[in-house]
């Protein structure tokens, strides 16, 4: 570093120019009567003893009292320390003011572009922290260690809490996540967080070229990156853990088919829980009662192992709650009489013979 970058490094580190002319006289001669520091330096005698006794205070050089006030830099332990800590200050406001820009307003909008995954991960957290209902992530085990404590607290709530760990995350113990679910895949994949069907986050794999990542709050694309997540991610990968102490719980109407069908087929009673709105009010409501029929494309029943090619265009179930039928859609339901978002199997049993 030549004289002139370590003079501004100096100010900006807090020192004063004479501040800086006399530190710089004395790192060359070690140590020198006071005034000699003057002569050598722009500092004028007027202002050379103040401005030694401020670096004495600052920790930069000592005084010796001789025959003349002598002063010689102190060994430059606590100055470099003292430049670091600041550099570090410096760093870490960039990288807030960088987050700060980035950070999504609080206005509305749909889309927001950011150039810093860190910067959409921390979106994801936010989110998470803030979830309802359900949360459906795509990460690899370095995300995930940032969103595993807003995770766990979500799932704690009793939000639905799926996980697919990508890449080198085989050696990662999933009973430690605190989620209801872990699936994984050892292709690298998109960086993803469906929070409540009206918030994603995604960036694409790191091999695809720069860096970005984009942040949605619109419920039409996010069942796009759900329907991406279910079909691409989610069903595709291995199992690895459920926790077993809740329930079987669902995201999608489509899972929860794909689960039952062979049951139902078999003459199984299976009685769910249906947590959704209504599509004219957007009311939520809860729904509880016995599956009496599931629909297909064409309003058929699904045959019984259907794929989710079968379910992708229309599902609907039947819910006889004893008072009356209930017809449960899927996300973006328009004609049943509620959108389900949470579907919980009670119970199954089945006749004997």
């Amino acid at each position: 570093m030549d004289t002139e970058t370590l003079r501004r490094s100096l100010k900006e580190g807090g020192l004063t120019e004479y501040e800086i002319d006399a530190y710089l006289a004395l790192l060359e001669v070690g140590s020198a009567p006071v005034v000699t520091i003057a002569e050598r330096s722009s500092v004028p005698a007027a202002q050379i003893y103040d401005t030694v006794r401020s670096l004495e205070d600052r920790g930069f050089v000592e005084t010796i009292d001789r025959d003349k006030l002598h002063a010689r830099a102190r060994e430059p332990v606590d100055a470099i320390e003292q430049l670091r800590e600041k550099s570090q200050m410096l760093a870490d406001a960039a990288d807030e003011i960088e987050e700060r820009w980035e950070r999504p307003n609080a206005q509305d909008y749909r889309v927001n572009v950011l150039k810093r995954r860190e910067s959409l991960i921390n979106n994801a957290r936010e989110a998470i922290e803030n979830a309802d209902v359900s949360v459906e992530v795509a990460a690899t085990p370095e995300q995930l260690e940032v969103l595993q404590p807003a995770l766990r607290d979500a799932n704690d709530r009793g939000v639905l809490t799926w996980v697919t760990l990508c890449g080198d995350g085989r050696s990662v113990d999933p009973s430690t996540l605190g989620v209801m679910q872990v699936r994984y895949r050892a292709l690298p994949g998109p960086f993803m967080a469906i929070v409540d069907r009206r918030r994603a986050c995604f960036a694409p794999a790191d091999h695809h070229g720069e860096p970005y990542g984009v942040v949605i709050n619109d419920d039409i694309l996010t069942l796009v990156l759900h329907w991406f997540y279910l079909t691409l991610i989610w069903l595709p990968s291995e199992q690895r853990y459920v926790d077993s102490s809740r329930r079987p719980t669902y995201i999608s109407i489509e899972g929860f088919i794909l689960d039952v069908a062979s049951l139902w087929h078999d003459g199984a009673t299976i009685r769910v829980r249906v947590l959704g709105k209504r599509p004219k009010t957007g009311e939520y409501t809860e729904i509880q009662g016995e599956l009496a029929g599931i629909s297909a494309a064409g309003g058929t029943a699904p045959p019984r192992e259907p794929t989710v090619t079968e379910l992708s265009g229309y599902a609907t179930l039947t819910i006889e709650t004893g008072n009356r039928d209930y017809t449960i859609g899927g996300w973006g339901a328009v004609f049943e009489d509620v959108e389900a978002e949470i579907i919980t199997v009670e119970g199954i049993e089945f006749t004997d013979p």
